[in-house]
């Protein structure tokens, strides 16, 4: 490529980006003494000066933070004319793939399977009906395929684990059979831009889990069906508002945006929540309507389309969750041991229980969670990771 051929395009690109910026004063300021600069001090072509002028920017950014957003978009944008299926990030592993129906992913690496798989046998001595929730994976097997120079080791990674869990008698729930059993539409289970699968697809995962648990089970979890009806949960959507995890890392011209939607209950709901803040904060606790104790709206409303609304289901992700159901005293009591793809997974799951606990192994100790699981006494665990 000709480098000093693409200097002016880039440079009205950059020049763009700036004008039409919400922090206009802020960024133009130090724009224009980074040219002024650049112009009295670099030497070389005009593309070298671009490049010192980028460097210089950069530094800004990582200094200041206000053009983050702009270099992804640039960056992202330039990497859509060039018809890139790779992006690469400073961290390897949040490296952008443009997948061959146009959905971004990270790449999934060989692992071995988590500690909690690795030493089940510890807590199922526990006495504790448990069983294993494979979801679905944005990576689908048959579906899905990369550049041919990348691999992904998502169905290897997840059969070693159903492996290691069958032979040690865990039930194991595979959502990712059922979905494709139940003919659902692919192009429906995962945001484009996230990692994370839609607010509509925990939902039936949900109902595939509450089915599970009542005809393998044996649990009597809403007999009739009724908070596993999607009927009675009004949903609200944001189109086009939404830029997930992966497209956070190269930006909304690259990957595009996505609809987001929002299922909240239709029906009365009376909850008590405990969260175990990891923020120093010590315990949290809310008590009322499902709207008002369990979703974030400071998410939902921010008009910026980087704000994470897939985590208003409960605000964040925590070490330890109760929610209290007072309308159903009579319920089962359950944990999960989870990651974030149980944000929403839980928050409906907790409308159809008594008492819902979630663990997050990410903040904390698994030596700890043998105990907790004691004092809690569970009528079932659900290990459910993505």
């Amino acid at each position: 490529m000709n480098r000093p051929r693409i200097f002016l395009p880039l440079a009205v690109l950059i020049v763009l980006f700036v004008l039409f910026n919400g922090t206009f004063l802020q960024n133009a300021r130090v724009f224009y003494d980074e040219i002024g600069w650049v112009g009295a001090n670099a030497e070389g072509s005009a593309a070298d000066k671009l490049e010192t002028l980028i460097d210089r920017w950069e530094a800004d950014a990582a200094s200041n933070l206000l053009y983050k957003e702009e270099l992804v978009e640039l960056d992202g944008l330039a990497a859509r004319v060039l018809y890139k299926h790779f992006v690469r990030d400073t961290d390897y592993s949040y490296s952008v793939v443009k997948d061959n129906h146009g959905w971004l992913q990270f790449i999934t690496f060989a692992a071995k399977p988590r500690p909690i798989v690795q030493n089940i046998a510890e807590y199922q001595a526990l006495g504790y009906p448990l069983v294993y929730v494979q979801p679905t994976t944005k990576f689908i097997e048959g579906y899905t395929e990369f550049p041919a120079t990348l691999n992904d080791q998502t169905a290897a990674n997840a059969a070693q684990t159903k492996e290691l869990l069958l032979a040690a008698g865990v039930p194991y729930l595979d959502l990712r059979e059922l979905a494709e059993e139940q003919q659902l539409d692919k192009e429906q289970l995962f945001y484009r831009t996230d990692h994370h699968w839609r607010v509509e697809t925990a939902f039936w995962a949900v109902g595939q889990t509450v089915d599970y648990l009542n005809g393998q089970l044996g649990f009597n979890i809403d007999a009739d069906g009724f908070y596993r009806d999607i009927e009675n949960w009004e949903q609200t959507t944001w189109q086009q508002n939404f830029l997930g995890s992966q497209g956070r890392r190269v930006g909304r011209f690259y990957g595009g945006l996505d609809d987001f939607t929002l299922l909240t209950p239709a029906f009365e709901t009376d909850l008590q929540v405990v969260i175990d803040d990891y923020d120093g904060e010590g315990q949290i606790t809310r008590e009322g309507s499902f709207n008002d104790v369990l979703l974030d709206w400071d998410m939902l409303n921010d008009e910026d389309v980087y704000t994470n609304r897939y985590g208003a289901y409960w605000g964040a992700d925590y070490p330890t969750v109760l929610a209290d159901n007072r309308q159903n005293e009579d319920g089962p009591t359950v944990l999960i041991v989870k990651d974030s793809y149980s944000l929403p997974y839980g928050a409906f799951l907790a409308t159809m229980v008594d008492k819902l606990y979630m663990v997050d192994l990410r903040y904390y100790d698994l030596a700890n969670l043998a105990g907790y699981i004691e004092e809690i006494k569970p009528d079932v665990i659900l290990i459910m990771y993505s």
